[in-house]
C-alpha cells in the first residue's frame, strides 16, 4: 500500500454548526487550500475582515492614548535620558585611569576602588540603567515619529 499524496487525501471542512454544546462540524469536501468549503468560507474571510477591524481600531486608540499621555512629557523624557547616561558613564568608567597604576602592586585605595566597581549593587543598577536607556530611547523614538493617519 502506497501513502496517501496531497492530491488522494480528502479534507472536509472545519466549520461548527451550532452552539458550542450541541453543534457539529460541516463536514463537507473542501475544494480550496483553505479549511472551509465554498459555502463557509465567504462567512469566515468576514469573521476574520471584522477582527482585524476591531483589533486596528483597538489599537490606534491605545496608540491615540500613548501619545497623548507621552508626546507633551518628550523634554522630561529626554532630559531623563541624559541623566541616566550620566549616571551609566559614571559607574561604568574605569576606576583608575593611569593604567601604570593597577599592575603590580597596587594602594590599598586603588584596590578597593575597583572592588567597589565589580560590586553586586552597581553591576545591578548598571544592568537596570542599560534597561531605562534602552526604553527611553524607544519612547523618545515613538514620540518623535509622526502621527499615522488611518
Amino acid at each position: 500500500m502506497t501513502a496517501p499524496t496531497a492530491a488522494t487525501v480528502l479534507r472536509l471542512c472545519e466549520y461548527w454548526i451550532g452552539s458550542d454544546s450541541k453543534g457539529r462540524m460541516c463536514r463537507a469536501e473542501v475544494t480550496s487550500i483553505y479549511r472551509f468549503c465554498d459555502k463557509h468560507l465567504p462567512i469566515e474571510r468576514a469573521r476574520a475582515e471584522k477582527r482585524l477591524a476591531k483589533t486596528k481600531a483597538s489599537n490606534a486608540r491605545a496608540e491615540a492614548a500613548w501619545r497623548a499621555r507621552n508626546v507633551p512629557r518628550l523634554p522630561q523624557m529626554r532630559a531623563q535620558l541624559e541623566r541616566v547616561e550620566a549616571e551609566y558613564a559614571r559607574r561604568t568608567r574605569s576606576t583608575v585611569d593611569d593604567r601604570a597604576a593597577v599592575g603590580g602592586n597596587t594602594h590599598r585605595s586603588i584596590d578597593r576602588a575597583r572592588l567597589a566597581s565589580l560590586s553586586d549593587s552597581n553591576v545591578s543598577r548598571v544592568v537596570e540603567l542599560q534597561r531605562m536607556i534602552a526604553a527611553l530611547k524607544v519612547d523618545i523614538a515613538r514620540a518623535e515619529k509622526p502621527e499615522v493617519a488611518s
